[in-house]
């Protein structure tokens, strides 16, 4: 009897295939560093500043142009094997949503901000933090900044509408839930980006992030591929719940030779009227495919307080599939 059950159950599933087509991705990367971190305690340690990651995509052709999708990421923390960032499973994203081309996309759950996509992420040469020194100050936080983030990389309980138009991509996003205590507000941003040829710029915005009015972050990103060189330029502004004012600048480049890749940044970051960062990083990279590379990198932070290092190195490795 059971075998019946089986072939009857693989013939629904066949016939379902026919009318419905759809497809599921597995997908992630493992990075690995040994090193130091500056603004980080003294000794060295095996960490992970990429944020490895698995994730599942899946996408299905309702006809008409209309797609259904969804999308699973999770991060870990490969040199223990450890959930990564904190007690949140899902963390790079869980949302379903409805897509075409002529209107868009509306995606429902967890969701990276749409200024972050839009702006903030384009203006570091590093990749915020691939190589083990980003600090994230476009995003207004990280080690230098205190007091927590001003602006979000992810939304909880979100509602995302996104399209394209040509070289023109728009985003905006606002949380269906308030956040934080006293006035209680809804997080909310929006993003907007072109890109077209060697050229890309792109402007966010986010307001309440942490559920007070007061809490602001606008950020400006843009990069020039002169093909011997990609030259990258960022800038963030805002304030706090207490309206104390952070500021963040960072310049960077990309050389690409052939197998070889040399980067290079200047992240300065300013709270309250005072220098709190001052990033110097060189990095090397070496593509042994498409998918995988192993790299070196050495920074300097002349603001880095008292008991931490002002110098961090790392030399590691990454792998995406």
């Amino acid at each position: 009897m059971k075998k019946y059950v089986v072939a009857g159950l693989a013939a629904l599933a066949c016939t379902g295939g026919a009318w419905a087509q759809s497809s599921v991705t597995a997908f992630g990367f493992l990075e690995l560093q040994a090193g130091r971190q500056t603004q980080d305690k003294p000794g060295t340690k095996l960490f992970d500043m990429g944020g490895s990651r698995l994730g599942f995509k899946g996408t299905e052709d309702l006809g008409d142009g209309l797609k259904a999708s969804f999308y699973l990421e999770h991060r870990l923390n490969p040199d223990d094997g450890t959930v990564g960032g904190g007690a949140t499973f899902w963390k790079g994203g869980s949302w379903v949503g409805l897509s075409s081309d002529a209107a868009g996309s509306l995606k429902l759950g967890r969701w990276w901000s749409q200024a972050f996509l839009k702006s903030q992420f384009a203006s570091d040469p590093f990749g915020m933090g691939t190589l083990g020194e980003g600090t994230y100050g476009t995003v207004g936080c990280g080690p230098a900044f205190r007091g927590g983030c001003l602006g979000a990389f992810w939304v909880n309980n979100a509602i995302s509408y996104e399209h394209s138009v040509g070289g023109f991509s728009f985003g905006a996003q606002v949380s269906a839930e308030t956040v934080g205590s006293g006035d209680k507000k809804r997080p909310a941003n929006v993003g907007l980006s072109y890109g077209a040829g060697p050229v890309f710029v792109g402007l966010g915005h986010e307001v309440s992030n942490d559920g007070d009015s007061d809490s602001r972050w606008t950020s400006f990103a843009a990069t020039y591929d002169l093909e011997v060189a990609k030259l990258y330029f960022g800038y963030g502004s805002g304030q706090d719940a207490a309206k104390v004012k952070r500021k963040n600048l960072i310049g960077g480049f990309t050389i690409p030779l052939g197998l070889h890749e040399l980067i290079g940044s200047v992240d300065l970051q300013d709270q309250g009227g005072t220098r709190v960062e001052q990033l110097v990083s060189l990095g090397y990279k070496y593509h042994l495919s498409k998918r995988t590379n192993v790299f070196a990198v050495v920074a300097n932070d002349s603001k880095a307080p008292a008991g931490t290092n002002k110098t961090g190195y790392a030399l590691g490795m990454f792998h995406a599939f």
